[in-house]
């Protein structure tokens, strides 16, 4: 069950890079990011309203932690997205594993496995035939992207330190209104004001992100990370990129080339070795 709730959450991350692109067409990063969170900690209003879930000092410290992590990642990757195609975004912030394993070296002071880089090159091999298509206009949107892959790397780990004594629902409503609170003070800065969306099709794109891709698929991380691990969550998300292509080759048409497939059936096989280790790494 952990692990469906990772697949189902990347599912939905999968599909937020054509929504976002979908998004970034009417409004600007900041009011974009405003409006989904919002969305999302609206989502989740009612049920803090009426559970017995009680605060705590701890809880709401770990949660603005986590929600300022996760504001890095949103924030960055949707900046590198404004210059940087999808494709090229998926790959850059498939860059986490690598993170992931330079954080599991400084906090253990062990070098990563064999098995560990082994399917860490494999996916990113394969991340980088399932992208191939890489389209620059800008190479700031590659500093911002690698920027998202490590504040996605650390929040991969603080929430592996977190999650194993929260409450899964309570975590995520702090990181829905941190970061709804956070994003807003950028609107103090001068020329940076909120819009408004007036195309139906902008308000989809921030209500899919902000209750699918937000509330929803950061409670189902928060659950399943407590028993799978943070490595092994690392893995489970390279399936995003897969999703991201599916999506696009049904919605806008796209063709997938043999490398392609190639890539795809890399980054599956990386995820089977890793589901049938008998000993999940920490």
């Amino acid at each position: 069950m952990p692990t469906l709730f990772m697949i189902i959450a990347t599912l939905f991350w999968g599909a937020s890079f054509l929504f976002i692109k979908l998004a970034l067409q009417e409004i600007s990063t900041a009011s974009f990011i405003f409006l989904r969170f919002l969305v999302a900690t609206i989502s989740m209003a009612p049920i803090m309203a009426f559970s017995s879930i009680s605060l705590n000092r701890k809880v709401v410290k770990q949660g603005i932690i986590l929600g300022l992590l996760q504001l890095g990642i949103i924030f960055l990757q949707t900046l590198g997205l404004e210059t940087i195609s999808a494709s090229l975004s998926g790959f850059l912030t498939g860059l986490y594993i690598v993170f992931i394993l330079v954080i599991q070296f400084i906090r253990q002071r062990r070098i990563p496995s064999f098995t560990d880089i082994a399917t860490s090159v494999a996916c990113l091999g394969g991340l980088g035939l399932l992208t191939h298509n890489f389209e620059v206009t800008n190479g700031v949107g590659v500093l911002y992207t690698i920027g998202c892959a490590l504040c996605m790397a650390l929040y991969i780990y603080a929430l592996d330190a977190y999650s194993a004594n929260n409450n899964a629902v309570l975590s995520t409503f702090i990181q829905m209104a941190s970061i709804t609170a956070f994003s807003s003070i950028l609107f103090l800065l001068p020329g940076n004001n909120l819009q408004i969306p007036t195309q139906p099709i902008t308000w989809i794109a921030i209500l899919f992100c902000g209750i699918c891709c937000s509330s929803i698929s950061f409670w189902l991380q928060n659950k399943a990370q407590r028993h799978l691990g943070a490595f092994k969550v690392s893995i489970i998300l390279m399936l995003e990129p897969i999703f991201c292509t599916i999506f696009a080759c049904f919605i806008l048409g796209e063709k997938l080339y043999a490398e392609a497939y190639i890539g795809i059936i890399m980054i599956l096989a990386s995820i089977a070795v890793i589901n049938v280790r008998l000993k999940e790494v920490e």
